[in-house]
């Protein structure tokens, strides 16, 4: 498979891209169980989203540990209900959690978690972890070897390898294997969770060469939750920025690596030790992230922000574009307007 970014600019006379999932205004609520027994009490840990994502592009989704970034997966998936807002996939609405266009969106999806070890059986054989979701649709154990095995030479896994259980292969090899599972159904869209955290640096490499490959040989949709920004430079088509429970920024992925808007985005670059993802001084964020079950009122980055004016403080900014398909929510930005 060939080693190249898989992100590009729209020539002109390109068609747009097809919407594929529409997220509008979404609230995803948690219990608070850290009050009294007696007392009934939630917060929300996903609030107000607004996010597209079109056939065949790469959306990576940004942002600290804690931010929301997986409950909105999980929510898009139906693993935990969302409460307020819509989901719109191929151009039918879910109405309610689990209902039957929130199960075919599922049907057609699958998730790479990020720890791959504690993602697979331990006593099962790769073999049988990648056949699980096959023999559970009905397919003889004859036509799973034989789907397996041909998933394993395209993802590189051996077949002696294949008959090994998770604790005798290395990292890189339980993510394949992991990868190798969710392709075994033919998803279109991929949802990948911190897909390379576990791996070493040459194992990262290899696996971000991977991704680019099964995604255009299976012309799959990623999602891709990440706070590698090397990794969605490399294969992002467009990026959101999350902090909060909020997205505070979204841009095509070239875009925003050359202009990063929102004060949070920005510090989030210059973090990086990656080489060329940020050119200015590093900046340093002061104080502690809120917490999520009380957040401050305004823009919730308000209290960390090095540049916050009067207005962060009690207004929440509404989203202001800055570009072609760049949005941030900072007033800063508001106010130039």
């Amino acid at each position: 498979m060939q080693d190249r970014p898989l992100h590009k600019e729209r020539a002109v006379g390109d068609p747009p891209p097809v919407s594929m999932i529409r997220i509008q205004d979404l609230h995803v609520r948690f219990k608070d169980r850290s009050g009294p027994f007696f007392r009934k009490r939630s917060f929300n840990a996903v609030r107000n989203i607004n996010l597209d994502i079109s056939r065949g592009e790469t959306l990576c989704l940004l942002g600290e540990s804690g931010s929301g970034k997986t409950t909105l997966a999980w929510a898009l998936l139906g693993l935990h209900p969302f409460h307020e807002g819509n989901i719109v996939f191929n151009d039918r609405s879910i109405e309610k959690p689990n209902d039957a266009v929130h199960r075919r969106l599922a049907a057609v999806s699958q998730m790479v978690f990020q720890k791959p070890a504690a993602s697979l059986n331990p006593y099962f054989s790769l073999m049988q972890s990648i056949a699980e979701p096959l023999r559970a649709r009905g397919l003889t154990k004859k036509k799973c070897v034989t789907i397996v095995r041909a998933l394993a030479r395209q993802i590189g896994l051996s077949v002696e390898l294949l008959q090994r259980r998770p604790t005798e292969v290395s990292g890189g090899q339980n993510q394949r294997a992991c990868i190798a599972r969710a392709l075994s159904t033919r998803p279109s869209l991929l949802i990948l969770d911190e897909p390379l955290t576990a791996l070493d640096a040459m194992a990262r490499r290899r696996m971000a060469g991977l991704l680019e490959g099964i995604k255009r040989e299976y012309d799959l949709t990623y999602f891709l939750i990440t706070h590698d920004l090397a990794l969605a430079k490399r294969i992002g088509t467009r990026v959101a920025v999350m902090y909060l429970g909020n997205i505070v920024e979204k841009a095509p992925a070239d875009a925003f690596f050359a202009n990063p808007c929102h004060p949070y985005a920005r510090a989030l670059l210059s973090s990086t030790f990656t080489p060329g993802l940020w050119q200015g001084e590093r900046i340093v964020l002061k104080g502690e992230i809120p917490s999520i079950q009380t957040p401050p009122p305004g823009c919730v980055f308000h209290p960390r922000c090095p540049v916050s004016v009067d207005a962060c403080r009690e207004i929440s900014p509404p989203e202001t574009v800055v570009g072609d398909g760049h949005v941030v929510c900072c007033h800063r930005f508001e106010r130039r307007g």
